[in-house]
């Protein structure tokens, strides 16, 4: 189970977003090429992973020819491997983010969306002179919503997408790959499994949600592609917690999101679950489910929608938000034999992500997902769940170790990451008084980090990237006045590229391995008073320190598990943190507060 001793201050950041700068532009999407081109990998059963392209013909070969740079002896050295090809239609929706949106620049203009609607050129019936056809519609301005479904101009066919799966792969070893023929080589190093030879510890989880295609989008896809290049060789994989390419029923933007995706995802396994802009707006799965294939058969889903795979130390399970819940659907089905199946021992951690939250102290999408976490919350804490992934708020939250609205050592700890940059910007205000539970909160653009140091503990940080501008959200902040001030001190660097990445909050996190009692009922009613369960003692070595130079730059805001001594303070971990617990409950503004250091003198660091 996951009793997490971090016992901490709530915080919201007092981070002040500065002015704004102008927004870098979106590439025009480019029309598809006769090249394979939006290659993207994920994971599919054990030792294998799935390459998705997409190409203009259907003539193209639906195959992927591979070579091992550093596989151990008697493993195959090269190969062709086929797949299957595929394309879809649909009838478009017309959002009208599509053209106005408050973040970035506009995906296509009024205008370009009026002359799809207007068919006033060419319907009429060839054989009745100058009868109009029964799709006739003559209007200068675009009209948002649902388009004509007797308009063929409405209606996006996709490009043929290629899936083809790579099998018996080494979990540490580096393969170069060519798709449909192409002479264009990427390489991905297949990520370590149970059963490796080789220690799956360190592994990493580069974390985001709702990313869409904005500029600050593009600086977080680097960004992860960043932390997966730095842990290593087959330590790392990215997981997104829904809400992919904000195409929003407008077909052509799922193309451009996948090509903007290429340098991250054509090499490093990208795993995701789908949100509300996968099923909204006319979307209703049909190019998530054709782009964003899941190993779902693997896992015994009869769902592409939720699925679960062993991935370095970790068992990591996917659910859909917008799909039944309830105790014997389908869904909860699947989700209590394969909580039931995980071996501990060959995955000491457990992780789960949808994409709406759980626990949510931020304003927008209030609750939306209560009946999935009373219909589920309690078998997932049953079973030892770890760590909770979700985005659909536009902004960042980490919890405490929460059990039904209470304090508890047995319950996760739920991360909250809708930060990865859409078109629809951030989310504020805050709610106020600040929950227990939220441990730390913060209206910007970002991505986290989650390392597996362990069997039993791991360390996360998440790194803001990017901010709106507070005179003109619009506008999207990189440069230095949107770095952390934490960083701006005398001797200490400043953060002023266009890449901006800061640490902003930092945590221990730490399994376990005392019992926790299993919940008395199968679902549960909201509490209205708590009562907070005590950890019980650690019976095994505390983390290690972070290193000295990261831990003088955290103060309020940050969460750091030191050890001294070679034992945990008070037998467990500190908080290295720099304000008292009343500090939380000052009545903040509709605004994002002041900056968390700003009140203290330079040489306080």
């Amino acid at each position: 189970m996951l009793p997490l001793s971090l016992h901490a201050l709530a915080l919201t950041s007092r981070y002040l977003r500065p002015a704004s700068s102008p927004i870098l532009s979106d590439p025009p999407p480019s029309a598809n090429s006769s090249c394979p081109e939006q290659r993207h990998l994920t994971l599919g059963g054990p030792a294998e992973v799935v390459v998705v392209y997409a190409t203009r013909s259907g003539r193209v070969a639906s195959e992927v020819a591979w070579r091992c740079l550093d596989c151990p002896a008697g493993a195959a050295p090269s190969g062709t491997a086929r797949g299957h090809a595929g394309a879809y239609s649909h009838l478009m929706s017309f959002a009208p983010y599509l053209t106005a949106p408050p973040l970035g620049e506009p995906t296509v203009s009024d205008g370009a969306v009026a002359v799809l609607q207007n068919t006033s050129g060419w319907a009429y019936d060839a054989f009745y002179a100058g009868q109009r056809g029964a799709s006739y519609h003559d209007s200068p301005r675009a009209e948002y919503g649902l388009g004509a479904y007797n308009n063929p101009q409405a209606v996006y066919t996709s490009p043929v997408l290629h899936t083809t799966t790579l099998a018996n792969l080494s979990a540490g070893a580096t393969y170069a790959y060519t798709v449909g023929g192409d002479d264009v080589a990427f390489n991905f190093t297949m990520p370590l499994e149970p059963g490796a030879s080789a220690s799956l510890f360190p592994f990493t989880f580069a974390l985001t949600a709702d990313l869409g295609q904005t500029a600050v989008s593009e600086a977080n896809m680097y960004n992860l592609l960043g932390l997966a290049q730095a842990a290593g060789a087959g330590r790392a994989v990215v997981v997104v917690a829904g809400d992919l390419s904000y195409a929003d029923g407008y077909g052509p933007r799922w193309d451009s999101y996948a090509r903007r995706m290429e340098p991250l995802a054509a090499h490093v396994p990208v795993l995701v679950t789908g949100g509300n802009h996968e099923y909204g707006d006319s979307e209703a799965w049909a190019a998530y489910n054709a782009r964003y294939p899941n190993p779902y058969r693997s896992s015994g889903s009869v769902s592409n929608l939720w699925w679960s795979r062993d991935v370095g130390p970790v068992h990591l399970v996917a659910l859909c938000s917008y799909a039944a819940t309830h105790e014997g659907s389908l869904q909860y089905e699947w989700l209590e034999g394969d909580l039931a199946a995980v071996d501990r021992e060959r995955t000491p951690w457990l992780v789960v992500m949808m994409h709406a939250p759980w626990y949510n102290s931020n304003a927008g999408h209030i609750a939306e997902a209560e009946l999935m976490r009373l219909d589920m919350e309690l078998l997932l804490n049953h079973y030892g769940t770890d760590v909770v992934l979700s985005g659909h708020v536009h902004a960042y939250e980490r919890t405490e170790p929460v059990l039904n609205g209470c304090l508890n050592p047995c319950g996760p700890v739920y991360l909250n990451l809708g930060d990865g940059g859409n078109y629809e910007g951030t989310y504020i205000p805050w709610r106020e008084p600040q929950p227990e539970w939220s441990a730390f909160r913060e209206s910007s653009f970002g991505i986290g980090a989650l390392q597996f140091v362990n069997a039993t503990h791991a360390s996360y940080e998440w790194r803001r990237s990017a901010c709106e501008g507070s005179s003109e959200p619009g506008h999207i902040n990189f440069n230095r006045t949107c770095e952390s001030i934490l960083w701006d001190a005398p001797g200490q660097p400043r953060d002023n590229s266009a890449t901006a990445s800061v640490r902003a909050d930092v945590a221990w996190l730490e399994r376990r391995r005392a019992a926790c009692a299993p919940p008395p009922v199968r679902r549960l009613t909201p509490q209205s008073a708590c009562t907070v369960r005590g950890a019980p003692p650690p019976s095994y070595p505390p983390p290690p320190p972070p290193p000295p130079r990261d831990a003088a730059r955290f103060g309020v805001g940050a969460l750091v598990g030191v050890a001294v001594g070679g034992a945990a303070v008070g037998g467990a971990l500190a908080a290295l943190v720099g304000a008292t617990r009343a500090s939380r409950r000052v009545r903040r503004g509709m605004v994002e507060p002041l900056h968390p250091r700003s009140e203290r003198q330079p040489n306080a660091m």
